[in-house]
């Protein structure tokens, strides 16, 4: 299996009620502790080259905007070259919403209906709290016993696409699709008919609604592990009857915790490995602009030069300009700096590496994550020896030029 985090991306072009920093803040938080990138789009337009490495796409319940047709092109494109694609809305559906998410999901056999799904008896306070238990087995949602999925709308679906969850034969409209999924050519997608399944204080006050979140996106990214309630990065407590937004079922027979110091202390640490690639990719951007800097500032040292040669040829004006380092000394300057980042990556990880293998030999830390949090600092310090090497090798030729 693959090291790579996995990138999903939210976008936030289309007016969307499931925003990161609000809405979905809680989603990000348990994506991101689950070794997932989570980021927002706000590009003007959606393009294929901004899709470039991006693993799963989401919409989460666009509101009086609706897609382009070449933007539809290029989520089609992604879908069949392998991406993921996640589509929420809310009661009402398209026309309610004023969206066309139906124009670009009927094409994967599911279209979302103009309706909004109620259930009297099997709600978590209100008939329009649904508490789904009618889910049929799949991947993405392994584990999960019920789901909380507020004010929905139902799922038209044809082809190839199937219902994973759907309202019981109580509710209105009775054993209608509210959770849809499809594989298309190489990529997956998934439709939910409401985007407040992962909205923080609503559906992810419930536990099972985090479990199916993590193996959803894990599905659509064509990860195939499973979440289990007891790995989730965060704790959350089970729902209790007495709460008017979510309830338990009253059979459901208890989950055991684990234990609360270990757990924590396996979190922080999950955490801090993940903190690494988040620093590296901040570093690869830094660079860049770094890197162009340089270059804005090597351009002005030559029209500085321009300039002084000519005012000493027309007015005989000496304008010092050793204080000026040539564009050679500048990349060795910079080369020695990135050396130097670099040897204090890999002395940090060595120490993070050393510390997770005494907390697995005192039996404070399982097998499995041991193992898992290992392997990506492995390949990790792989990586940045590499680098290291290119960049040594780098200076040295500078040094023999001189």
């Amino acid at each position: 299996m693959s090291t790579r985090r996995k990138r999903i991306l939210f976008d936030q072009t289309q007016n969307e009620r499931g925003r990161l920093d609000s809405t979905y803040a809680q989603l990000a938080d348990v994506l991101r502790d689950n070794d997932f990138d989570v980021e927002a789009y706000s590009e003007f337009m959606l393009i294929p080259k901004n899709l470039t490495g991006v693993d799963v796409l989401v919409f989460g319940c666009p509101n009086s905007s609706k897609l382009r047709p070449t933007e539809i092109d290029t989520i089609r494109r992604f879908v069949q070259e392998g991406g993921g694609l996640m589509l929420l809305s809310l009661s009402g559906g398209d026309k309610g919403l004023m969206n066309n998410m139906s124009m670009l999901s009927k094409d994967f056999g599911i279209e979302f209906e103009n309706t909004a799904a109620k259930d009297e008896r099997n709600n978590a306070g209100i008939p329009t709290l649904l508490l789904v238990r009618d889910i049929i087995r799949h991947p993405a949602i392994e584990g999960v016993n019920e789901l909380l999925i507020p004010s929905p709308c139902t799922l038209r679906i044809s082809g190839g696409a199937t219902a994973i969850a759907t309202t019981s034969p109580t509710a209105d409209p009775p054993k209608a699709p509210l959770i849809a999924v499809a594989e298309h050519e190489k990529g997956r997608v998934m439709c939910i008919g409401s985007y407040e399944v992962f909205r923080r204080g609503g559906g992810m006050k419930c536990e099972d609604n985090i479990v199916f979140a993590i193996n959803a996106f894990r599905w659509l990214s064509a990860d195939i592990r499973m979440a289990r309630p007891s790995m989730i990065a965060s704790p959350h407590t089970r729902l209790e009857p007495s709460d008017r937004t979510t309830t338990a079922t009253a059979t459901a027979t208890p989950v055991t915790p684990a234990p609360v110091v270990s757990t924590e202390i396996e979190h922080a640490i999950k955490r801090l490995v993940n903190t690494v690639f988040d620093l590296q990719k901040s570093i690869t951007q830094l660079t860049g602009s770094v890197n162009q800097i340089g270059t804005n500032i090597e351009q002005l040292r030559g029209q500085f030069r321009e300039f002084a040669e000519k005012i000493q040829q027309q007015l005989g004006v000496i304008i010092p300009t050793r204080q000026f380092v040539s564009e050679e000394e500048d990349k060795k300057t910079r080369l020695q700096e990135e050396i130097r980042g670099i040897e204090a990556e890999i002395s940090a990880v060595d120490r993070l590496s050393e510390h997770i293998t005494q907390r697995h030999a005192a039996g404070t830390m399982p097998r499995e994550a041991y193992e898992e949090q290992i392997q990506k600092l492995k390949t990790r310090r792989e990586e940045l020896v590499k680098r290291l090497e290119r960049k040594r090798e780098e200076i040295e030729k500078k040094a023999e030029k001189s």
